[in-house]
């Protein structure tokens, strides 16, 4: 580890930013996460600041107060909830003090050398965004599996066509340059897939070089729960992310017939989706990240959109309760 990382300072190098609503137990693992990722970072941990802003929620004063004594924190709770992770996180970005800005959400954690891993292709100069791998989890975990053959990752290098498709980057894997001097920020339009507008954003207006470090860092919770904004999702016709899908091709428009064809691709397999759920289908609970491997070996390889492989990313879609059409 280079010495200089090693000291302490007064400005941190990086600024993590959680947003957080009515999810305690799971902002504390958070914190936690980044505590033990600070300290990889730096031997004090100085090196960090965590900004966790409160959506609206309930008060979290008590628990970073705790904090306080271990971890650079600062805590901005809002009056009222925005109804998305985007306001929040540009009231982070406002405030964020850091050379660098790494993203976590409340419910998910990173792994010790997250920071440390993140910070180096930046520090050295080689890109302004830099993103590593996360394990996709359907139960909590603090640490990384020691058997992932049982778990998908969100691992894909870098490919600038695939990122005008689909969002194939977990949040929590990310560290950029800090652009809050920029016009840049989350569109407050958008509740779910602001991230994956942000990374276009950062790349195409603010040209920052993209960097993929291949190791896992972090961890992606897809807990089975139709209270959660993914899982939830596969339960409604449009989808959130569909429509959030529609409003990102139409915001960043291409005239890349690969991209095109993959955009439609996805519209046509939002389709079949629309018509299962109509038929009281449930979707299988890591669906997406099924379609993102299969999308990035095709697109990766300048292979054409086939849609005659729709139908099988639904084969496990079951029946919900006996009312289920046949």
């Amino acid at each position: 580890m280079p010495a200089d990382l090693r000291t302490p300072r007064s400005r941190p190098l990086v600024s993590v930013i959680i947003p957080t609503l009515n999810r305690a137990a799971a902002l504390d693992a958070a914190l936690n996460s980044v505590r033990t990722a600070a300290r990889r970072l730096s031997d004090d941990g100085d090196a960090v600041e965590a900004i966790v802003v409160n959506d609206g929620g309930r008060s979290v004063g008590g628990l970073v107060d705790a904090w306080k004594p271990r971890l650079r924190v600062t805590l901005i709770e809002l009056d009222r909830c925005s109804g998305g992770a985007s306001v929040p996180r540009n009231v982070a970005i406002d405030a964020a003090q850091g050379e660098y800005i790494a993203f976590l959400d409340d419910d998910d954690v990173f792994l010790p050398p997250h920071l440390a891993v993140g910070c180096e292709p930046l520090r050295r100069g080689e890109a302004d965004f830099v993103y590593s791998g996360a394990v996709v989890s359907e139960r909590r975990l603090d640490a990384l599996p020691k058997d992932l053959g049982d778990h998908r990752l969100k691992a894909y290098p870098y490919d600038p066509r695939f990122l005008m498709v689909a969002n194939y980057l977990h949040t929590g894997s990310v560290i950029v340059r800090n652009f809050r001097r920029t016009d840049v920020r989350f569109d407050p339009r958008l509740d779910v897939c602001e991230d994956w507008d942000l990374w276009i954003a950062l790349t195409a207006e603010l040209n920052y070089r993209v960097a993929f470090v291949d190791e896992i860092t972090s961890v992606y919770h897809q807990i089975p729960d139709t209270s959660g904004v993914v899982s939830g999702a596969q339960l409604i016709s449009p989808s959130k992310f569909a429509l959030a899908r529609d409003y990102i091709n139409a915001k960043w428009p291409v005239a890349d017939p690969v991209v095109e064809g993959y955009r439609a691709w996805l519209v046509a397999l939002e389709r079949h989706r629309d018509d299962l759920i109509a038929r009281r289908r449930r979707m299988p609970n890591l669906l997406f990240d099924e379609i993102l491997g299969y999308l990035h070996e095709r697109i990766t390889r300048g292979l054409p959109p086939d849609h005659s492989h729709i139908a099988r990313f639904f084969a496990a879609a079951a029946p919900v309760g006996p009312e289920a059409i046949a």
